[in-house]
């Protein structure tokens, strides 16, 4: 289940789209059959019951009316207990049958406030019809008519909901995520298996970090760190960047992450049994550990095929058939044993990375969802 960040906090889906307009037409239909002849006037408190309102505005049939109000009660993820009235009714309610629609009951102060307020303008009868009621929370007796979905004790945003006046555009309805699952993930196979677009992915679905070893050497040697300068001597002597050292600036990327982050994609890294070793007792030493190793698996034939057509797309020197093969031998030689170490660790996913981009990403994203 995807999980994603609104300002400084992280909220997973509690209620998809489907679930909520089907309690919303529930709560439309007994509205149709209740008020049938007595032309109603929905009154939406503003800004949470808008999007509440405007659906179940297209499921009532009979003839209604809608008006707004707006009111204020809400800091952050904690209600200030005031209630102030920001813009009042400007109708003739005289007679009237007022039924208030908002997007959510907690303690009911905000409700009580405007049944006093409608009272002094004389309405036949007020009903109350929330998208969400917390029972727990109540503070007041209320007879509360309409409920589409009761729900527990928790801060939740989306559908019409903020966070600091953030999110309410999404569709569904998330719950805050007061522990992040961390997701820590080796993404691994061979050049051509399609690694770094299913990252792309996996990074827009889950909000992901990324670590790709090529991207955070480029990085650090351009930013002129110690460890970028080091890792370039290396590099200029056409030496291998020791072992020690590349975990070294992979552990200060991650610590960049902060230590509340949903996980990280590592994508070329590790590519050895030792590398392996060295990657688990980093993590391990801030209490974190490697999740899944994702492997997709493509036939030497069809990554052969896809490697050449990319470098006849991109120009690539090295993606010509006789550096392809001496790649795929590397890999086979020296990175293909970390599938019977991950597996002893208990922690291999094997994927079929031929067929379909969407298909692919479904079976990769089965198998993150269940981490």
């Amino acid at each position: 289940m995807g999980i994603i960040k609104i300002k400084d906090k992280f909220f997973k889906i509690s209620v998809p789209e489907e679930e909520i307009l089907k309690h919303v037409d529930e709560v439309a239909q007994q509205i149709n059959r209740d008020m049938a002849g007595k032309n109603p006037l929905l009154l939406a408190v503003l800004n949470g019951a808008f999007v509440f309102a405007a659906d179940l505005m297209r499921r009532i049939t009979i003839p209604c009316e809608i008006s707004f109000v707006k009111l204020a009660s809400y800091q952050g993820t904690t209600s200030t207990g005031k209630v102030t009235e920001v813009l009042g009714i400007n109708e003739d309610l005289t007679g009237r049958t007022i039924i208030i629609v908002e997007d959510i009951v907690e303690s009911g102060l905000t409700m009580q406030r405007m049944i006093e307020s409608l009272g002094t303008r004389h309405p036949e009868s007020v009903h109350i019809c929330t998208l969400l009621l917390k029972p727990e929370k109540l503070q007041v007796p209320l007879d509360i008519r309409y409920v589409a979905m009761r729900i527990p004790n928790d801060f939740i945003l989306g559908y019409g909901l903020d966070y600091d006046q953030q999110a309410r555009g999404l569709k569904d309805i998330y719950t805050l995520v007061d522990q992040l699952p961390m997701r820590n993930i080796v993404i691994f196979g061979a050049p051509g298996s399609g690694k770094g677009t299913q990252s792309d992915l996996l990074i827009e679905k889950y909000g992901l970090n990324h670590i790709s070893t090529g991207d955070v050497l480029r990085s650090e040697i351009k930013a002129g760190t110690e460890l970028g300068k080091t890792a370039k001597e290396y590099i200029d002597k056409g030496q291998l960047i020791p072992d020690e050292l590349m975990v070294s600036i992979l552990a200060s990327v991650y610590d960049g992450f902060g230590k509340e982050h949903p996980g990280v994609i590592f994508d070329g890294f590790p590519r050895t049994i030792p590398q392996a070793e060295a990657l688990k007792a980093m993590l391990a030493e801030r209490g974190h550990s490697i999740a899944a190793m994702i492997e997709l698996d493509v036939p030497e034939d069809e990554l052969m095929t896809r490697l050449i057509k990319r470098g006849q797309e991109s120009g690539r020197s090295d993606d010509n058939e006789e550096t392809i093969r001496k790649r795929l031998a590397v890999y086979h030689n020296q990175t293909a044993p970390l599938i019977e170490w991950y597996e002893r660790e208990g922690l291999h996913r094997h994927i079929n990375g031929l067929g379909s981009l969407d298909r692919i990403f479904g079976d990769i994203c089965q198998v993150v969802d269940e981490l």
